[in-house]
């Protein structure tokens, strides 16, 4: 195996994809590849090998900072924001002419100025091998994450940067059916599994899912297509079936009307926590779980899935997108068709009501994310899609 210079990129030093990242680096790492990783301040995560460095150097923002600020202000820190991010790709761009890697890895593209710099790299990298994460094939409206964003400067802006790729990695056959449709690349596309989330069990003993009460957990972002109004339409039937079931929601919130939810939630008696979740809150959540439910109305893949098998939990989930491909009805978990609030309660119930089986579940869940997701295996097929970038290049005599 040829040793690569190998730059991720994720300008959120927190949350779900530098997450992702900071992991999937450590085992790029292990595997005897110089890795850098360049992101923003304060990184949540900061995995130790010699091979690897976490780079806090773009002046990006933390997910974890305040969120709630008046309107007006709201408008400003937007504006302040966007400068922030052109100033991140100046930084970047004088890094990486610096540091010159063989290889620079995105995982995530959201505006046009992300496109503009992507294309700014591959002119300024020209010999390089650039690669996508392609977390989800196409961007969603920020206010109405139902609907696909779309403009007459990015879209062109975005499609020359996905073409400039020379390699794709996606989460399943779905989404890569999906690059392949939307963007028309030309570059290898190659799935990988999205690996464990081991960096947040943390050092204390997971307590035993038969130890628990009927408790369950929503985790994630609270956005439109997550189904979260669909989990609030079961309550009343779980409670009906488990007087003592408990409800948690919790999650950064994106695109949804919070007021509007919350009011619900409250009548309901769920209990919600609203806003980023810190790494060391993650263990606290899933320990007291019984049964982790993504009742998502659309999905390439979730990572949540893999995070609830990390801690040995159960999932019931929605027969969309990848999901099915993850949560293997009656062995990890339970399937129901989305948009079906009376058959998600009957599937929770099931499992409030059978502390044993949704024990089994959970450890069967874990020792499939061990045998087939693990980051060696992710890092391991990662290399793999590099060596046909390689090849597709040689050939193209480039």
């Amino acid at each position: 195996m040829n040793r690569r210079r190998v730059a991720f990129v994720e300008f959120p030093p927190a949350g779900g994809l530098y997450q992702f990242s900071a992991q999937l680096a450590a085992a790029m790492a292990e595997r005897g590849h110089e890795v850098h990783l360049y992101t923003g301040p304060r990184p949540e995560l900061v995995p130790q090998h010699p091979d690897l460095r976490v780079r806090p150097v773009l002046p990006t923002w933390h997910p974890a900072d305040p969120k709630k600020i008046h309107p007006l202000l709201h408008k400003v820190r937007r504006v302040l924001r966007a400068g922030q991010l052109v100033v991140a790709w100046v930084v970047l761009l004088a890094f990486l002419a610096r540091d010159r890697p063989g290889t620079v890895i995105w995982s995530n593209w959201r505006y046009t100025v992300d496109a503009v710099g992507v294309l700014a790299v591959r002119r300024l990298l020209r010999r390089s091998r650039l690669g996508l994460i392609s977390h989800e094939p196409v961007l969603h409206n920020q206010q109405n994450t139902t609907v696909d964003r779309t403009g007459r400067v990015l879209d062109p802006t975005l499609a020359k940067a996905w073409t400039s790729m020379d390699v794709v990695f996606v989460l399943g056959e779905e989404p890569r059916a999906r690059v392949l449709e939307r963007w028309k690349v030309t570059c290898p596309v190659v799935v990988i599994p999205h690996g464990d989330e081991n960096a947040l069990r943390g050092d204390a003993p997971v307590p035993d899912v038969a130890d628990t009460g009927p408790n369950v957990l929503f985790f994630g972002t609270w956005s439109a297509y997550k189904g979260i109004d669909v989990l609030l339409d079961a309550v009343p039937a779980i409670r009906a079936a488990v007087p003592d079931a408990k409800v948690v929601v919790a999650g950064a919130v994106y695109g949804v009307d919070l007021p509007a939810l919350q009011a619900r939630a409250d009548a309901l008696g769920v209990e919600t926590h609203p806003g980023y979740i810190p790494a060391e809150q993650v263990p606290v959540l899933f320990g007291a779980a019984r049964v982790v439910v993504t009742p998502y109305k659309r999905a390439t893949q979730s990572g949540v899935v893999h995070l609830a098998y990390t801690f040995e939990r159960p999932v019931v989930a929605t027969s969309v997108g990848e999901l099915p491909s993850v949560v293997h009805d009656g062995e990890t978990g339970l399937l129901v068709p989305p948009d079906d609030a009376p058959a998600l309660a009957a599937a929770v119930v099931e499992l409030l009501t059978d502390a044993e089986r949704a024990h089994k579940m959970g450890l069967v869940g874990a020792r499939w994310l061990a045998d087939v997701a693990s980051w060696a295996a992710v890092a391991e097929k990662m290399d793999a899609g590099l060596l046909e970038a390689d090849a597709a290049r040689a050939g193209a005599g480039r």
